[in-house]
């Protein structure tokens, strides 16, 4: 079945499936991989060290925030522009975010890398993880410009319908990352470095086969003769994107914050605690997000169709399925917190492992209306309706 058609007539519990599978997978892999990051410095590096990756997290935030201001816009106007059969506009589109995110990438890194120190403070870097922190900082800024782009490309891809496509791409370079990851802190001891970089080669293994299906497979194809960005289409992409963007930005900003609260409380070892407490929320967090993203061609596709009904059907079961799993990630945590930060190491440290469960329990209570709030924050955005889905990206 073409695309097209599976978009227009498919069945909306079946179609939400198909799309929307392989793109939680991608988003659960991912969070997977972060979490294996961290649980990898804390055995190989120590609590110190994931005290330090945890304060460079308000980096990687601000980083994938303005990656999906890019990758988020993007996709939502392809999806829109081809439910009105635009190639022409959506090729232009693909061609202006490539050229976007590595502008974008070159700010970033040259702003970014002589700010880092100052940043890492900000964050709430102490005298015992500013090292810590700065190394992997640093070495995620360098390399921006693989992020954005991984980040940008594979949502277009994700936009185009072709979501098993983007899933292939992220799964490769989450393996090319874990052996490296495993490989440059337990065998060549590069400690946090060697974390930071390895995570570096998998977003340019990503990039790179992200982009080879642009140029030679996908239906609106990057091309040389529409790299050069026009005003119109970049302030498109940009005003579709920024709900995403002023959401990663608001948690950077939750993340300051709660560093300097668990660097006054605690120490180190709490700023640890809240590491090992986002790493598990954001495990129920980004399935949720590849179920928005997962629907977004058929949102964007139908709307822009003037198909309502499917797009209103669409809408209603993304936001049941994204409940009832939010309900059931709940139950989860509040019943075995415990035992989840064991994983991390929590059991060598009995304060850490208090912190840590505590934690847990106390962010999982808005999780039963998360799925709510994200799916039409997505919504909103899908649609083009920048202030709805601005307000309810800040909640």
């Amino acid at each position: 079945m073409e695309k097209k058609e599976q978009l227009q007539t498919q069945s909306i519990p079946k179609l939400i499936g198909t799309l929307s599978a392989p793109a939680i997978l991608s988003m659960l892999i991912n969070s997977v991989n972060m979490a294996i990051d961290k649980i990898f410095v804390a055995r190989g590096a120590g609590i110190l060290a994931l005290s330090g990756v945890t304060v460079s997290l308000g980096v990687y935030l601000v980083l994938q925030g303005f990656s999906l201001l890019l990758a988020a816009g993007s996709a939502s106007a392809i999806a829109l522009g081809l439910g009105k059969d635009d190639k022409k506009g959506a090729e232009k589109i693909v061609g202006s975010s490539v050229t976007l995110s590595f502008v974008l990438s070159l700010l970033l890194t040259v702003i970014g890398l002589p700010a880092a120190r100052p940043m890492m403070i900000m964050y709430g870097a102490n005298a015992e993880n500013i090292r810590y922190a700065m190394e992997y900082s640093t070495v995620l800024i360098a390399g921006a410009v693989f992020f954005l782009l991984a980040q940008t490309a594979n949502s277009i891809i994700k936009g185009m319908g072709y979501a098993k496509r983007a899933f292939i791409n992220v799964f490769v370079s989450i393996i090319v990352n874990t052996i490296l990851d495993a490989a440059f802190i337990f065998v060549f001891g590069w400690g946090v470095f060697g974390a930071a970089f390895s995570t570096v080669i998998g977003n340019a293994v990503s990039a790179v086969l992200a982009v080879h299906f642009l140029c030679r497979k996908s239906p609106a194809r990057l091309k040389l003769c529409n790299m050069k960005p026009e005003i119109r289409t970049a302030k498109t992409i940009i005003s579709i994107g920024t709900p995403a963007c002023v959401t990663q930005i608001a948690l950077s900003l939750l993340s300051l914050t709660c560093n300097h609260v668990a660097d006054k409380v605690g120490g180190s070892a709490a700023v640890a605690a809240y590491g090992i407490v986002y790493s598990v929320i954001m495990l129920v967090y980004m399935p949720v997000l590849g179920l928005g993203q997962g629907v977004q061609p058929i949102i964007g596709y139908n709307y822009s169709s003037k198909n309502y009904v499917r797009t209103k059907q669409t809408l209603t079961y993304s936001i049941i399925y994204a409940t009832v799993f939010c309900a059931v990630m709940f139950s989860v945590i509040e019943l075995f917190s415990p035992s989840i930060v064991i994983l991390f190491g929590g059991k060598s440290d009995p304060n850490l492992a208090a912190a840590a469960s505590y934690g847990l329990r106390l962010f999982s209570l808005s999780l039963p209306i998360v799925g709510f709030q994200m799916i039409g924050a997505n919504y909103f955005q899908y649609i083009g309706k920048f202030k709805q889905s601005v307000i309810l990206s800040a909640l």
